[in-house]
């Protein structure tokens, strides 16, 4: 079965969530001023004391961290097991530690990713390339460079490998970008200039505009990203078609779309959302999860069309009287 019903099912959710409180800002530009990425768990597991290297790959870690002095979305977190209360971990270790009882590296998904099925994402041996990998790589940074200069959204395409399939894939998606990059249009000038939240200085460019990143599935550099995406549904794991996965603001997925999934009506209706006036602010009420991004996003972003960020909480729900009869 082709998969787009999940996405149509969370744009209408978030398209409905919050009039009270919308805007005209499109929801790509609001998304990269005023969505912080949403911090992932980084745990290094471990029996005993660390060694110098598994030592040094906690400090590499920490050192990345944006709640030290780095820019990745992470909280880093050394525990040792026998003196974790966390059964989850515990459990974590006794499944997945090694024969020799290396020290391990346990990433989660920020609390915040309500919608994936399981906040762990990978759970792994502590060592230097998969903390290298995991801090950075040159899709993620290819993906950020291309939303700071102004893309609506950049795809992050998946070949499954399956060369036809793949072929007719990446012809739908880029052919469909293109179309929509020269016909969906940005709400009227007018209105957005009118926006209470709208503020004209800002160095990034407001337009429409989409590209497509390729990320293969077998190069090492790209494993710790490849985990993140098919870790944030169910099944993705286990397919093997070729995916497509919409990102916007500040490495924000929205969901995939794989197979024959990968269709027109799809990708239309994902430009049309993220090109579409902010409905809904509060982040939260919006689909898909953040990724870990080694980036300094308000660095580099240098200005604000948003003038104001809005309120993290949330809304009452919205009740609408549904007529009796058919």
């Amino acid at each position: 079965m082709p998969r787009f019903s999940l996405p149509l099912a969370l744009i209408c959710a978030a398209s409905v969530s919050a009039v009270a409180i919308a805007c005209n800002v499109p929801v790509f530009r609001y998304a990269l001023e005023r969505w912080p990425a949403d911090p992932y768990e980084v745990f290094v597991l471990h029996e005993g004391a660390l060694d110098a290297e598994a030592q040094q790959q906690l400090e590499q870690l920490r050192m990345a961290s944006s709640r030290n002095s780095g820019t990745l979305n992470c909280i880093v977190r050394d525990v040792e097991v026998a003196d974790t209360d966390d059964e989850a971990l515990k459990q974590l270790w006794k499944e997945k530690r090694s024969e020799n009882g290396e020290p391990m590296l346990v990433v989660l998904y920020p609390r915040s990713a309500r919608e994936v099925p399981d906040r762990l994402v990978v759970a792994k041996p502590l060592v230097p390339q998969s903390v290298e990998r995991l801090i950075d790589s040159p899709v993620r940074q290819e993906v950020a460079a291309n939303l700071l200069t102004g893309d609506s959204a950049v795809w992050i395409f998946v070949p499954s490998g399956d060369k036809s399939q793949d072929e007719v894939a990446l012809r739908t998606l880029t052919e469909q970008v293109k179309h929509n990059q020269e016909t969906v249009e940005l709400p009227p000038q007018e209105e957005i200039e009118a926006d209470e939240f709208f503020r004209s200085e800002n160095p990034i460019e407001l337009r429409v505009g989409f590209s497509i990143v390729t990320l293969k599935r077998d190069d090492p550099r790209e494993r710790a990203l490849l985990e993140m995406l098919l870790a944030s549904e169910p099944d993705l794991e286990q397919l093997n078609q070729p995916m497509a996965f919409p990102v916007i603001g500040r490495g924000r997925v929205l969901y995939a779309l794989v197979g024959k999934g990968i269709f027109e009506d799809t990708i239309a209706m994902a430009s049309r959302f993220v090109v579409g006036p902010c409905s809904c602010q509060v982040k939260d009420q919006n689909p898909g999860f953040d990724l870990l991004m080694n980036v300094d996003w308000d660095e580099k972003i240098g200005g604000s069309v948003v003038s104001e960020e809005a309120s993290r909480e949330r809304s009452k729900p919205i009740l609408i009287p549904i007529p009796s009869g058919k």
